[in-house]
Parts: structure tokens; C-alpha cells; sequence
């Protein structure tokens, strides 16, 4: 299970990397292998972000977080 704090701080890290992955694909990449790999890296920091938010959910499901002491 995870506290809130270690909770929020995956989830900022997570979107700061999605942020920095997106600017690299649409300034750095200059070949289409790279292309691929950048999209891959992009989309399992997008599956991973989603699985600490349904992680979230279920714990605010189950009654375990109260949803008005996070930010």
C-alpha cells in the first residue's frame, strides 16, 4: 500500500519524465530507430503513471485515504 506522500511524489516524478520524454521526441530524435525507442520509453512511463493512479483509486475505493488530505 501506498502512502499519500510516496504516492504524489511517483506521480510528479512520472509527469516530469513524460514531460521531458515528449520534448526529446519533438526536438532531439533524428532517426526513426530512435523514434521507436523514444515511444516505447514514453508509453511505459504513461502505463506506469496510470497504474499508481488506479492504485490511488482503489485505495480511495476502499476507504483507506481520505480523498480531501491530498493536494
Amino acid at each position: 500500500m501506498l502512502d499519500p506522500y510516496s504516492a504524489e511524489y511517483f506521480k510528479k516524478h512520472l509527469l516530469k519524465k513524460i514531460d521531458q520524454m515528449k520534448d526529446h521526441i519533438s526536438y532531439s530524435v533524428d532517426t526513426v530507430e530512435k523514434l521507436q525507442y523514444a515511444k516505447g520509453q514514453l508509453s511505459a512511463y504513461e502505463a506506469l503513471l496510470q497504474d499508481v493512479k488506479d492504485v490511488l483509486q482503489k485505495e480511495d475505493n476502499d476507504g483507506t485515504i481520505d480523498q480531501t488530505k491530498r493536494t
